[in-house]
């Protein structure tokens, strides 16, 4: 049998294309996407956008509580260079998002992402790859590591690293990665009285290695199995309430990659993870490890786009060593007509906690739906409206919280 054949000795069948049966002149007429400044060998995408929101609940609290509603204004200015070479990529991009709540300036925030990323081709299926970034970020109310209650705003520094090797040799395919993560966090003035970790103690450096080797049995078909491991270290080795909190772990999954030619994408992995702590006495966090992802084009104008996946997360909450995140749902968005555009998303995600003397301490139920339609006039300016939901459950008493957030966006770009 030879190579790339069937089972059947025959051929494979051939991978699926949406044909475009538009003119080149109808094609560019109908283009909403940004085009871009020519520089060079690059193309410059920048754009400015300012919204107006409005969030029933900024602090995410119960509606016992006194939930306490405002006005947000955000001003998200962008610039994103990328390379147009036949061979190798580079691209650049710096980010910015500014908030003021009108009702809440406590939780101002002022973030920014600057990041490099590219890949040196050096024969076809074979190459080198990396990116580094530098991220000031902020936490808003309600997430699985934040204080209940009205509180001031969460900020840290996140630096990220990644190098990567790539080489494919026939139909095996190998990959090797390595990636650090180092996060510093702002006082804010929480700590064990409100519940949590004080962020002088969150201060960590995290670094993963992984392999991954696979085999293409047919044209976009991929099985493969991967191994990974990672070290999660603290600048403080032991904190506030005398926990070490360093931990190192490790995952083993094998999956499947199937790829017919954009009309369907999708990947699909299952194993088990395990993550030790050196805090004596502490029970390794660990269970299975599954995830899915797909991008689905039944319909020339429509993208669905489902997901599940797990990751063992650090927790910020006094006692807890960590928490596993489970989460799945989708993305789906619909061209109503070239230049309006509808999406959509549903949520569900559990936030499993456990404690450093082993025990389930808290379990969290989040529910996200969310919807928004956008209208683009011409390609260089655009005005939206959404709508977001979210509902947490908790066994923990007092932790219950809906939210409602409409928000407003107007944007121009190039």
């Amino acid at each position: 049998m030879s190579p790339g054949s069937g089972a059947s000795g025959t051929p494979p069948p051939p991978r699926l294309e949406r044909p475009d049966e538009r003119t080149p002149a109808q094609q560019q007429a109908e283009s909403y996407e940004p085009k871009g400044v020519r520089l060079g060998g690059f193309l410059l995408f920048p754009a400015l956008e300012a919204d107006e929101a409005y969030n029933d609940n900024v602090f995410a609290v119960s509606s016992g509580s006194g939930q306490i509603g405002s006005f947000l204004q955000l001003i998200r200015p962008s610039a994103e260079l990328r390379s147009t070479w036949s061979t190798h990529m580079l691209n650049a991009y710096a980010r910015g998002n500014i908030g003021f709540y009108t009702a809440a300036p406590a939780q101002n925030f002022q973030d920014v992402s600057v990041g490099v990323d590219g890949r040196i081709d050096i024969q076809r299926d074979w190459n080198t790859y990396g990116g580094f970034s530098f991220n000031r970020k902020h936490e808003d109310p309600g997430l699985p590591n934040t204080p209940t209650g009205q509180t001031g705003v969460t900020i840290y520094n996140q630096v990220t690293g990644l190098v990567g090797y790539y080489q494919k040799v026939n139909r095996l395919s190998g990959r090797a990665e390595f990636g650090v993560d180092t996060y510093n966090y702002f006082n804010n003035g929480l700590g064990i009285a409100e519940g949590v970790v004080p962020n002088s103690d969150r201060n960590r450096i995290e670094f993963r290695e992984s392999l991954r080797f696979g085999y293409e049995f047919l044209d976009g078909y991929e099985i493969w199995a991967r191994g990974s491991l990672n070290q999660r270290i603290y600048q403080t080795p032991v904190d506030a309430l005398g926990f070490a909190r360093n931990s190192n772990g490790w995952d083993v999954v094998g999956g499947i990659t199937l790829n017919l030619g954009g009309l369907t994408t999708a990947e699909a992995f299952a194993g088990y993870l395990q993550q030790n702590y050196v805090n004596q006495g502490t029970a390794p966090l660990q269970g299975p490890m599954f995830g899915f992802m797909a991008n689905w084009n039944p319909q020339k104008e429509l993208w669905i786009k489902p997901y599940v996946r797990r990751t063992v997360n650090e927790a910020a909450y006094a006692g807890d060593s960590g928490y596993l995140s489970t989460a799945m749902g989708f993305n789906t968005s619909y061209n109503l007509r070239p230049n309006v555009r509808w999406n959509a998303l549903a949520d569900y995600t559990i936030a499993d906690y456990q404690s450093f003397s082993g025990t389930n301490a808290r379990y969290d139920q989040y529910i996200t739906l969310g919807t928004g339609v956008m209208y683009l006039p011409v390609s260089e300016f655009f005005v939206a409206l959404s709508y977001q939901y979210v509902y947490r459950t908790s066994t923990q008493a007092g932790l219950d919280y809906g939210q409602n957030v409409i928000m407003l966006r107007l944007g121009g770009r190039l």
